[in-house]
C-alpha cells in the first residue's frame, strides 16, 4: 500500500485539488482507507482506477455535504431571525415593562381607594368585560346599581390626573 500511495498521491492529490479546494487530502487519504478497507482487493482489476473513482465520488459526497451545511446554516439563521423578530414584537421592552408596571400599581392603588362594592363593578365589567346584567347577577345588585357603581368608579379615576382611559 505504501508504494501505491507513493506512485498516485500527488496526481489524486492534484485531481481532487481541482474538484474539492482545500479538502483534497482528506479526500485522498479516504480514498486510499476504502482501498485498504476493501474486503478482496485482489479483486480490483485497476487499482489507479479505482482510487480516482472513489476519489470523484468522494468529491461528489463533499460538495452535496457543502450544499446541506449551507441550506441548514441558511435556514438556521432565518429561523434565529424570525425568533428574533418574534420575540422583539412580543416583547416589551424594558422601558415599556417598567411604564407599564408603574401604571398598573398606580391603577391598583385608586382602585384601592373605593368601596368594595364599587372596585369589584369595575372590574368585573372593565377587566372581566362581563355586561352590567352579568355584573348585577354576580354581585347581587340590581343592574341600574351596577351601572351607578361603575360610573362613581369612572369619576373617582379621572380625577386623577394621570389617569388615560
Amino acid at each position: 500500500m505504501d508504494i501505491l500511495f507513493r506512485r498516485h498521491s500527488k496526481e489524486l492529490l492534484f485531481f481532487a485539488s481541482q474538484r474539492a479546494g482545500s479538502a483534497a487530502e482528506d479526500l485522498v487519504q479516504e480514498a486510499y482507507l476504502r482501498l485498504m478497507r476493501h474486503p478482496n482487493p485482489e479483486s480490483i482489476g485497476n487499482i489507479r482506477a479505482f482510487l480516482y473513482r472513489t476519489t470523484s465520488n468522494l468529491t461528489v459526497d463533499y460538495h452535496r455535504r457543502q450544499v446541506l451545511e449551507a441550506r441548514y446554516q441558511q435556514t438556521s439563521t432565518q429561523d434565529i431571525e424570525i425568533d428574533t423578530q418574534l420575540v422583539k414584537a412580543v416583547a416589551p421592552s424594558p422601558e415599556l415593562h417598567l411604564n407599564q408596571q408603574q401604571e398598573l400599581d398606580m391603577l391598583r392603588d385608586m382602585l384601592q381607594e373605593l368601596p368594595e362594592i364599587t372596585r369589584n363593578a369595575f372590574l368585573l365589567n372593565r377587566i372581566e368585560g362581563l355586561s352590567h346584567a352579568e355584573v348585577a347577577k354576580r354581585l347581587g345588585i340590581s343592574v341600574r346599581n351596577s351601572e351607578r357603581y361603575l360610573a362613581n368608579a369612572m369619576r373617582h379615576l379621572l380625577k386623577h390626573r394621570n389617569f388615560d382611559e
